[in-house]
């Protein structure tokens, strides 16, 4: 008799357990995006993917292992995608630019870069060597030219040979980039944002949708409403007092 009672009461305390880890699965789909840490990460990446894993962690004032762990979780739903860059992993949220969008954000990324970048827009036709000297502070030349490599292949920048020197302009790409086409909102990540709430159980509302914003309210289990904000930053020109 004692041993069935044993049995009984063990057999109880593992439905029990059993229920609680549904119930815990069950309750982290349905906060995935409503937690306000990952909402808080996931509109960061909106508004500037490919952003460094300890960026993150210093925006946000969170410990290396919780961050971790909170990027983890949206990366395994697909809602951000992660690539490794120069030796450093970067995250951006999944289909909210296209991965030509995505590469060239990324290839940006690096302050060095973008000053580069920036210089051909304003000093068209410049040669490796002036570009070297003209941005501050000045850079060797091996670092430009891989940088402006890494923008030819994007399409960022093109250059034009004549007998042994190279002249550097903007590529097609770059008036993409500065019209801030590159970076509207799209009518497929809209519904795919849609069905990744749908998945777990709530009722997503679309309260605003603009080339550069989204908003959604949605219905949560315990009966308040939660406003989802995102909003796109375009890419924006270092100031020429950061050149000069």
């Amino acid at each position: 008799m004692h041993l069935l009672c044993i049995l009984i009461i063990n057999i109880i305390n593992l439905g029990y357990d059993f229920l609680m880890a549904f119930s815990a699965d069950e309750t982290e789909s349905l906060s995935l995006l409503l937690h306000p840490v990952r909402r808080k990460i996931y509109s960061i990446l909106a508004e500037n993917p490919g952003s460094y894993f300890f960026d993150l962690a210093k925006f946000l004032e969170l410990p290396q292992g919780t961050l971790n762990w909170h990027l983890k979780r949206l990366e395994e739903d697909s809602l951000i995608k992660s690539i490794k860059y120069a030796g450093k992993r970067v995250y951006y949220p999944a289909g909210l630019r296209s991965a030509e969008a995505e590469r060239i954000y990324t290839i940006l990324r690096p302050p060095t870069a973008s000053k580069i970048f920036t210089y051909v827009l304003n000093h068209p036709g410049s040669f490796q060597s002036q570009i070297a000297q003209g941005i501050k502070p000045s850079v060797h030349h091996d670092t430009v030219r891989y940088h402006l490599t890494r923008l030819e292949d994007v399409g960022l920048i093109e250059t034009k040979r004549s007998g042994r020197t190279v002249q550097i302009f903007p590529g097609e790409v770059a008036e993409n980039l500065q019209n801030g086409s590159l970076t509207a909102i799209s009518d497929s990540y809209v519904h795919f944002l849609l069905e990744k709430l749908r998945e777990g159980c709530l009722h997503p509302e679309v309260v605003l949708k603009s080339k550069k914003q989204l908003v959604l309210r949605v219905e949560c289990p315990n009966g308040e409403d939660m406003i989802l904000n995102f909003k796109m930053s375009d890419w924006q020109l270092f100031t020429p007092s950061e050149e000069e």
